[in-house]
């Protein structure tokens, strides 16, 4: 062991009479702890609410939306879809009807958007199958005499009062005018499915049918007015977007999951920024504990300094003693903290400690999501803080005059 880890070690447990220096040592090491700790942990639920939210987002819309802005319907999808479908990074297309109508059940008249699709393709470009809670999706197909099926979000079906296999009457917002006045158009469909993404918004607002349905429903013949893309890597979504947009020119349109939802995520990202700087705050607060505990040490070791000094030791070995003095607490307070995180965070994931409304968070617990990376980025903020807190005293230390010292003693 080389000079200075020795003399640092022993003089971080002082002698019997002056036991407040180890006291200070015990409470840095605990302030470090706790701030790394509370900074691991936040950082990580932070980070489990964004992907948790993205995984609700995505599990009911595709990673890009394709659609034109002029006319709103697309004639010749098939020939649009082969060209989205050679984009590289495209896993899977499928073409949508999307519209507003109104659903009608035993209990109530709600507004919806209805969305019709291609099951197969559907499944294969969003996550809807998985959310699928009752029913049957590719029962969409179907003909329940003469009746065509639909998927519905759970609070839906709870606000229409209907269950699996009952009725519903859609009305069209447009109709035809008669003799007497504005007719609107109007159809059954059978429930032959209801799914649960998470979100309220798309539970109480979101409804499925066949694509042929929904074409016949709004006289739109073959036309459908968009498609949902799915790419294999969602972080380029963004990307593929543009390139999409390029290769189909004005006037369709491609937007990313992100840029759909940008004010949300932007505000979780400021949110965590935010959270990260304030709990740095702890850790910096901490370190003042290790400014304190260098400046008595100094004071109550001015004769071994001054032995030291006529010993031969230079300025720079003193004032390494007391920078390693300080890193040593603030390495065993971030190695503690670290342990103490990692234990938090598997038991918050094991457990359902701290439940939450559903209705309100888009979730029953508090999500975690373990991250190496802010691991490594709390451990080295940490250790150079307590660095930078360790610095001035050890240099105030080094400075000292040992003929000064040895007189005084």
């Amino acid at each position: 062991m080389k000079t200075e880890n020795f003399i640092a070690l022993r003089y971080i447990k002082s002698k019997k009479e002056t036991k407040a220096i180890s006291f200070i040592s015990v409470i840095a090491v605990i302030g470090i702890l706790l701030g790394v700790a509370t900074l691991i942990v936040v950082t990580n639920v932070f980070t489990g609410f964004e992907n948790n939210l993205k995984d609700k987002i995505l599990g009911a819309n595709s990673h890009i939306i394709v659609n034109r802005i002029d006319v709103g319907t697309i004639s010749d999808w098939q020939k649009v879809e082969n060209k989205i479908r050679e984009t590289k990074g495209v896993v899977a297309v499928s073409p949508f009807v999307f519209s507003q109508v109104l659903l009608t059940g035993p209990a109530n008249v709600s507004g919806v958007m209805l969305r019709g699709i291609i099951p197969e393709k559907e499944a294969q470009a969003i996550n809807i199958k998985q959310f699928i809670t009752a029913g049957d999706l590719f029962k969409l197909r179907y003909d329940f005499d003469n009746k065509s099926g639909i998927v519905l979000g759970k609070d839906l079906a709870l606000t229409l009062g209907v269950r699996l296999y009952d009725e519903v009457v859609m009305v069209a917002p447009f109709g035809k005018k008669g003799p007497f006045g504005f007719t609107p158009k109007m159809q059954k469909f059978h429930v032959v499915a209801i799914f649960d993404s998470g979100m309220y918004d798309y539970n109480n607002g979101l409804a499925f049918v066949d694509i042929k349905a929904a074409q016949k429903f709004f006289d739109l013949g073959d036309s459908i007015t968009g498609f949902s893309v799915k790419v294999d890597n969602i972080d380029r979504a963004s990307k593929i977007a543009k390139e999409i947009a390029a290769k189909l020119d004005f006037p369709f349109w491609a937007r990313d999951w992100l840029s759909m939802n940008k004010n949300l995520f932007s505000a979780l990202e400021l949110e965590k920024a935010a959270m990260f700087v304030v709990l740095t705050l702890i850790v910096v607060v901490a370190s003042f504990n290790i400014v304190s505990l260098i400046t008595m040490t100094v004071k109550d070791k001015k004769r071994d300094i001054a032995i030291l000094r006529a010993m031969g030791a230079s300025e720079k070995m003193i004032q390494k003693i007391f920078i390693k003095q300080g890193l040593i607490i603030g390495v065993v307070g971030t190695f503690l903290g670290d342990i103490l995180a990692l234990v938090i965070c598997l038991i918050l994931k094991k457990y359902k400690i701290i439940s939450l409304p559903k209705d309100v968070y888009f979730m029953d617990r508090i999500p975690v999501e373990i991250v190496p990376e802010v691991f490594l980025i709390v451990t080295v903020s940490a250790i150079l803080i307590t660095y930078l807190s360790a610095l001035y005293p050890a240099r105030q230390g080094a400075k000292m005059d040992p003929i000064a010292a040895l007189r005084n003693e």
